[in-house]
């Protein structure tokens, strides 16, 4: 993912801690003009075009609003989560939080967030994406405006297909295995040297989200409905995870290679990512790009189609003893149109090649967006599992993708892998 989502160690930082946080003071300050509020806004966007691209609307803001000024800071994602935590506790809480969705369980256990102001909610609830109200809820509770949701599909190489005598992109997993071994080209030694099917081990997102797409595909879930068990133990997930193995077996896929590298120098033929990966792929492929292609992700019968969404979002800090202003300003930014008919946190993902979780912007900026790729990723908005954001999701989220990467290598049999994966996430359900 493009800013490496999940699965550090910064996402392990203990919830104590944040609990311990709630207990103390902290948030903006007031500049020497008593009059004037001054919030802090926490994010990773310390590069641009991320950076700039916020501090455009901080700027608009500042303009026109003097007596509420905004001011931001930026760590990297991989230090993000426990910037907040080390901050809740050392009295330089910011006054709005920008967070992965997965850490909303965690956050929301340690009262790090603010509640929304009913308005709000409603507006959430009412006018964005079923994919992003997901992203945002735990525990029936929103926690802020979702910021931007990805989903998941299938990339594939248009030009590596064709020249194995392949017209059309796979719409079941047979035919995926069967476009794979024609498309895989080994050295003389038997070494990959074009691969089929990309599968990427060492991370957990890039490990967990496509066999997640996968699971629901087969009409699998990840966790039961009300949230307390783990469900990717069934047929749907044992199916899933045996096709994973089978193309590692069949020699048309293996973990070790970089894929995030080797799709772009087309030397991968298919492999499973999120929306953000287009804006990458643009940069690094240039004019080959028009070699891409992207369809959802497909599951055992045609017609089967599976994705997972996942998200970050902003939200306010418990602490700030500025919320009406915090919310004023994430209200002005993620509700109320600009110019161009869509609301500026919308454009501003669009600008980035990101899809907003609210409809009515990628309506109002239908135009602008030429690119056939990014269909699949907006439709899946609304059939995407979302990622389960439970007070210990990624724990349940790094123990499944050393599940996973166990069959991979051959170290454990698929269900002794998603038994004993369930069986830790249920205990780790439980004592959320």
């Amino acid at each position: 993912m493009r800013w490496g989502t999940a699965g550090r160690a910064a996402a392990l930082a203990t919830a104590a801690a944040l609990a311990l946080a709630s207990c103390s003071t902290g948030g903006g300050d007031r500049t020497t003009d008593s009059d004037k509020v001054t919030l802090t806004v926490l994010t990773h966007y310390g590069n641009d075009p991320l950076k700039s691209g916020l501090q455009k609307m901080v700027d608009e803001w500042n303009k026109n609003n003097p007596s509420i000024q905004v001011k931001t800071q930026a760590v990297t994602y991989d230090d993000l989560l426990q910037t907040i935590t080390v901050r809740q506790t050392g009295g330089k809480a910011p006054d709005i939080i920008q967070a992965y969705s997965l850490w909303g369980g965690q956050l929301e256990r340690a009262r790090v967030l603010a509640e929304p102001p009913e308005d709000i909610q409603q507006d959430i609830k009412t006018n964005y994406s079923k994919a992003a109200v997901g992203s945002v809820t735990v525990d029936g509770k929103i926690l802020g405006y979702p910021t931007e949701v990805q989903t998941y599909a299938l990339f594939y190489n248009k030009k590596l297909l064709a020249e194995a005598g392949v017209t059309e992109p796979p719409k079941t997993w047979d035919e995926i295995a069967e476009v794979a071994a024609k498309v895989t080209k080994r050295d003389s030694k038997g070494n990959i040297q074009v691969a089929g099917f990309g599968l990427t081990s060492g991370w957990d997102s890039a490990v967990v989200h496509p066999f997640l797409s996968l699971l629901q595909a087969a009409g699998g879930q990840f966790v039961s409905d009300d949230g307390t068990k783990a469900a990717f133990n069934s047929p749907a997930g044992k199916a899933a995870l045996e096709f994973e193995k089978s193309l590692i077996d069949a020699k048309v896929a293996d973990p070790a290679i970089n894929v995030l590298q080797a799709f772009p120098s087309e030397k991968v033929a298919m492999t499973i990512n999120a929306g953000w990966w287009i804006g990458s792929l643009k940069t690094a492929m240039k004019d080959k790009y028009e070699n891409v292609g992207v369809v959802p992700v497909p599951g055992p019968k045609p017609g089967d189609k599976g994705s997972l969404a996942y998200g970050f979002f902003m939200g306010v800090n418990n602490k700030s003893p500025h919320k009406d202003e915090a919310w004023q300003f994430l209200k002005w930014m993620n509700a109320e149109k600009g110019p161009d008919g869509a609301t500026r946190m919308g454009s501003f993902q669009y600008s980035i090649g990101t899809i907003p979780g609210r409809p009515a912007d990628s309506e109002a900026l239908a135009d602008e967006i030429t690119d056939p790729n990014y269909q699949p990723f907006t439709e899946a908005l609304e059939y995407a599992m979302p990622e389960p954001n439970g007070r210990n999701g990624q724990k349940i989220k790094t123990t499944l993708q050393k599940s996973i990467e166990g069959v991979w290598t051959g170290t454990q049999s698929v269900d002794e892998a998603l038994a004993n994966a369930a069986e830790q996430a249920d205990a780790l359900l439980s004592s959320g």
